[in-house]
């Protein structure tokens, strides 16, 4: 921000010192020769050049435009490498629930094709009479509570965990 306005200082400097020197010309008294002009008439400074006197002011709003669009296109660049992180964070955390939703959920790993009413009836029994008869003070009552946690009823979970160790018909 410092060099911005020291080069925004130094321009003014300049834009005034050229203003200076095109009012001191403008008021030098015009000099009609009688005869052709001499090379003596025309100042012979070496320094001074008429090419470095900024008659035109609009050249210097082009260049402080110029730097001020600079500075606007460095900061929006800074402003856009800080939301970098950020951006790609977030596309992880969109990926991660996208993997998540094409999981298929415990009932549907285990589960396989879909089976038909009375089939699922009976298996519907089966692990309800297996859930009766399921002491849940003992280690299998705990463990089966905790595997039960991810499913939408016991029964669905109790029908699972059923077929996995084969004691359906």
């Amino acid at each position: 921000m410092e060099s911005i306005d020291r080069l925004l200082a130094e321009l003014k400097a300049e834009y005034q010192a050229s203003q200076k020197q095109a009012d001191e010309l403008k008021n030098q008294p015009l000099v009609q020769a009688q005869g052709p002009l001499k090379q003596a008439a025309v100042p012979s400074n070496p320094t001074f050049k008429t090419s470095d006197i900024n008659l035109y002011p609009g050249s210097l709003d082009k260049d402080l435009a110029q730097i001020k669009a600079e500075y606007k296109a460095q900061n929006k660049a800074q402003e856009v490498a800080s939301l970098e992180p950020l951006k790609a964070e977030h596309e992880a955390q969109n990926k991660v629930q996208e993997v998540a939703s094409l999981e298929p959920q415990p009932a549907e790993k285990v589960a396989g094709p879909p089976l038909d009413i009375q089939t699922r009836r009976e298996k519907v029994r089966q692990a309800q009479v297996w859930l009766k008869k399921l002491d849940k003070n003992s280690d299998e009552g705990y463990w089966f509570d905790q595997f039960a946690f991810r499913y939408s009823s016991r029964i669905d979970a109790a029908i699972d965990y059923l077929q996995a160790v084969n004691e359906f018909d």
